[in-house]
């Protein structure tokens, strides 16, 4: 197996960006989130208009939701390989164009980092966007070059993550 391939989040314009909740690879700048209010399958989701670190979990898909009908791409950490949202394909309805080629992600799956702040460090939480299985130095764990250390355990991913997992096998 080759070297992973991982691009970064340009941080220079943008108070903030968000990364996988499980791996801290950088997944989508705060500067591309067009809405905040969507649901994914059963938990709150962000649409970003693009997003980095993300790879295909599968083949595209026919769906129809509660804002019309769809063709939709699973899609998952390039770098952990968990489940973390879709892409928008196409969407039937013209008045829904706008989601062509968006990601809608789960926010149980990311994390909100402050800019200038390490991916992996304690950045910025907002609810329901927190890093499980992490400690910072600031929270009492080992400091180690000014990353967190794992816990001896691993939580389990959210529910709704958990089940997207389980329809796709």
């Amino acid at each position: 197996m080759g070297r992973l391939f991982l691009e970064y989040v340009e941080d220079d314009d943008v108070a903030a960006k968000y990364t996988c909740s499980r791996c801290g690879a950088d997944t989508a700048s705060e500067s591309g989130l067009l809405w905040e209010g969507f649901m994914g399958a059963c938990t709150p989701a962000l649409l970003f208009r693009n997003a980095v670190n993300i790879e295909p979990a599968g083949s595209e898909r026919q769906e129809v939701l509660s804002t019309g009908r769809y063709t939709l791409l699973d899609v998952q950490c390039r770098c952990c390989r968990v489940p973390i949202g879709w892409r928008y394909i196409t969407a039937d309805s013209p008045d829904q164009r706008y989601k062509e080629g968006s990601y809608l992600l789960q926010q149980g799956a990311l994390k909100r980092v402050a800019c200038g702040e390490r991916s992996s460090g304690s950045g910025l939480s907002s609810p329901g966007l927190s890093s499980p299985g992490l400690s910072s130095p600031a929270s009492g764990g080992s400091p180690v070059s000014g990353s967190p250390v794992r816990q001896s355990h691993r939580p389990s991913p959210p529910r709704a993550l958990a089940q997207l997992a389980r329809l796709r096998e």
